[in-house]
């Protein structure tokens, strides 16, 4: 089989061309005219292998954010102690430097708490229902005192009072 890329003979069980690297697993299918059914399973499930790679935190990829981020406020200081005034280009690389210092320490929080997760807090006791009492407290059969009671004590008319005025 020949690589449609660079034209250089391969063996037919060959799945890449051994003097460029194409994909030449498809090349058998292409010239017999018909295609996979099943690639596009294929495909979905590698995009969403990448995808859950990639939201995974990664201790590695966050201590290479914060080494790139720390690499730009070099060149950033380099520049500021090599020209006299830098210029308004010089100050644009704070933004990537610190944008990287940024994720990166984010990205190493995560990938931590993802190693050490945190300690499961106990549940709250079942809550009660309206109608039903506590068994944890005592209770005398007393009736419980009303919500309005004595909310209508400044109506009452003062003994003191009513005497001083008459």
């Amino acid at each position: 089989m020949y690589c449609p890329r660079c034209a250089t003979q391969n063996m037919d069980s060959a799945r890449f061309c051994r003097s460029c690297g194409a994909n030449l697993s498809l090349v058998p299918q292409a010239l017999s005219g018909r295609l996979p059914e099943d690639r596009p399973d294929q495909v979905e499930r590698a995009i969403k292998r990448a995808i859950k790679r990639r939201r995974e935190p990664d201790l590695g990829r966050g201590i290479r954010k914060i080494a790139i981020g720390f690499a730009f406020l070099v060149i950033v200081v380099a520049l500021f102690l090599t020209r006299g005034s830098p210029g308004l280009g010089v100050i644009w690389l704070l933004i990537p430097a610190f944008l990287l210092l940024g994720k990166g320490i984010g990205e190493i929080i995560n990938a931590h708490g993802a190693q050490h997760p945190t300690r499961q807090v106990e549940a709250p006791p079942p809550s009660l229902r309206t109608h039903e009492l506590s068994s944890l407290e005592t209770h005398d059969n007393a009736p419980a005192p009303s919500v309005t009671e004595n909310t209508t004590r400044h109506l009452e008319t003062d003994p003191q009072r009513s005497k001083e005025t008459t």
